[in-house]
């Protein structure tokens, strides 16, 4: 349960969240960002943890800025509960660095707040799906925005949502689940089992009435079918960070998105040993 003393209520969670979309990213302003973002705000992603809001991160953002001059953030789905906020969207634009050619790809990501600012974010992007689209000039299509994200009300937590999500990770059915899209598996009609013999270990977890978001990583064996132009490495150690949001249903999990950083294991595939 949530401390009362360090619980954000639904406006001020989601206002601060609402200003990060339009007001910085969308707009590509760094100045507000002091006003809803703490000093020492984390990225954690494809298992790298960058801290503090004026340093590394924001010359990431920047430079991602810079490459895609007219990027675009259009969120598609929210939780909120308590001090998180759970969003699944999509960022797109036009790269300069690739002859104007666009792309989009979606992103699934867990905030946290403290004291009504932004303080952490676990999030995993589709950038193996970004390099593909910008190679091939042949952009996927933006899902339609939620009709209200920013009158989103908080839900209430479901331990027992987490349990069965918790479950369904480890059992590996997230990759045969009907309902459940799988990186950019509907735009490509195509779905790489990528990790076998995997085990899941579940970093971050929340749940908001019958959603559940998550972030993890998958460790075993290559299966041999990723990527598709580097030679088969079958039976290799490996892992993947992955990240979700998916409703549960009559004990099930019912529908949903998966993100897995198919880009942070082919950098490390073509790594020099």
């Amino acid at each position: 349960m949530q401390n009362p003393q360090t619980r954000t209520s639904a406006s001020a969670a989601i206002a601060a969240f609402r200003r990060y979309v339009t007001d910085y990213v969308n707009r590509h302003d760094f100045s507000v960002i002091p006003e809803f973002m703490t000093d020492d705000y984390t990225l954690t992603s494809s298992g790298v943890r960058v801290a503090g809001r004026d340093g590394d991160y924001r010359a990431a953002v920047a430079r991602q800025l810079e490459q895609f001059p007219g990027l675009t953030f259009t969120p598609h789905e929210l939780v909120h509960v308590g001090d998180r906020v759970a969003v699944r969207f999509t960022e797109h634009g036009a790269s300069n660095r690739h002859g104007g050619a666009a792309a989009a790809w979606p992103s699934i990501a867990i905030y946290t707040l403290r004291d009504g600012r932004l303080a952490h974010c676990s999030i995993e992007q589709d950038y193996f799906s970004r390099r593909r689209q910008l190679d091939t000039r042949e952009p996927v299509r933006v899902e339609a925005p939620a009709i209200a994200p920013w009158d989103t009300p908080e839900s209430v937590a479901n331990p027992a949502a987490e349990t069965l999500v918790a479950a369904w990770l480890a059992s590996g059915a997230f990759l045969a689940a009907p309902g459940v899209e799988v990186d950019d598996s509907r735009a490509t009609g195509q779905l790489q089992t990528i990790i076998a013999e995997g085990q899941i270990e579940i970093l971050e977890i929340m749940s908001g009435d019958d959603r559940v978001a998550f972030h993890a990583i998958q460790s075993g064996v290559l299966a041999g079918d990723f990527p598709s132009d580097l030679p088969p490495e079958a039976g290799r150690p490996a892992h993947i960070h992955l990240s979700g949001l998916v409703r549960v249903a009559g004990g099930q999990v019912a529908a949903g998105h998966v993100i897995r950083d198919r880009w942070g294991l082919y950098r490390r595939l073509t790594r020099p040993a």
